[in-house]
């Protein structure tokens, strides 16, 4: 089970060996397919993903996230100004500013402004929903007006205003914000074109009326050390599962003070360190659902539970869903 679990760490991203190579193992080539989306899947030694990319406008991209591994690389070799939306639904998102590391949680948005489509995706967790919406500020109307007249919407004005000198822009949870995403990942996918188109312009909209000084959100930024530190630290974690260990024992382990490490370890991960083991074997059991037919008894008992229905209370504890439910949302991923 060790072997399972450890899949799920996130490991240094510097690393340059082939565990951290993460290749697209099924894309479609060429234009995007007229009605449906342009499908990539993605996997490396610690898991896989799925990203469903949609065209909607001109210079304008929605992109939907099934994401079970720590990082990879993602979007076209090229230069420009774009900027980047993404909703995160479960999961955690980190992402690099020149200061640190930034992360969004469920119900968060991010505006993030860049000079390179492709990107280094990461994700702390190894698991992670979300929609991301990719505007090519070149590419894209100048004002989205020419769609829905009342819509007066600059896409490159909004990037400017919302980000400014910094290139990240954070909304902590928000009821107008969860309203307008909440039906994107349920959507039935012959009416998805249609809706997409609506919900962008909507989205569009209702951040122009954003106040930024007013909205902004901590951006719960870590300098590259505290990261480092917290990786690491998970890492040996994962190693050592059949043992009980102590935060004391662990940062003796790395040579800083029980605080240091807790806040380091909190901003990358999210969670106490005493709840990231409980969080790596859910984590694993989930991937065991969505990548297999194996009943959910084989799967509890795999993981030291004798009784599916601690099992399903353990495991709705941290993802949210009960392992049936979370089974069918998620569905089979099959690979090529």
């Amino acid at each position: 089970m060790a072997a399972l679990i450890k899949r799920g760490v996130m490991m240094d991203y510097r690393e340059k060996d082939e565990r951290n190579i993460c290749r697209a193992l099924c894309s479609e080539s060429g234009r995007f397919p007229e009605y449906g989306p342009k499908i990539h899947r993605f996997r490396n030694g610690r898991g896989d993903a799925k990203v469903d990319s949609y065209k909607v406008f001109p210079g304008i991209e929605l992109n939907i996230y099934s994401v079970h591994m720590d990082c990879f690389f993602f979007g076209a070799e090229e230069e420009g100004n774009f900027m980047e939306i993404h909703h995160c639904r479960e999961g955690r998102m980190e992402q690099w500013r020149e200061d640190g590391s930034a992360y969004i949680m469920p119900g968060d948005l991010s505006v993030t402004v860049k000079k390179q489509r492709s990107s280094e995706y990461s994700f702390p967790l190894c698991h992670y929903h979300g929609v991301s919406i990719c505007i090519d500020t070149d590419a894209a109307p100048e004002c989205l007006s020419c769609f829905l007249e009342d819509v007066n919407v600059r896409p490159r004005e909004l990037a400017r205003r919302l980000c400014g000198k910094e290139n990240c822009f954070i909304i902590r949870s928000q009821a107008y914000i969860e309203h307008i995403f909440s039906e994107l990942y349920s959507m039935p996918e012959e009416c998805k074109k249609g809706y997409f188109k609506i919900k962008i312009l909507e989205l569009l909209f209702v951040l122009g009326s954003v106040s930024p000084e007013k909205n902004s959100a901590p951006a719960l930024s870590l300098s590259k050390l505290q990261a480092d530190l917290a990786k690491e630290a998970a890492a040996w974690l994962a190693e050592n599962l059949d043992r009980q260990v102590s935060v004391s024992e662990l940062s003796g382990r790395f040579h800083v003070s029980q605080t240091h490490l807790q806040n380091a370890f909190k901003g990358v991960y999210g969670v106490p360190v005493s709840s990231y083991t409980r969080i790596l074997k859910m984590q694993s059991a989930a991937l065991r659902l969505i990548h297999t037919d194996a009943a959910i008894l084989e799967i509890a008992s795999e993981f030291g539970y004798s009784n599916a229905g601690k099992f399903a209370s353990a495991f709705q504890k941290i993802m949210g869903k009960t392992p049936g439910e979370y089974r069918k949302m998620h569905g089979s991923m099959e690979w090529q």
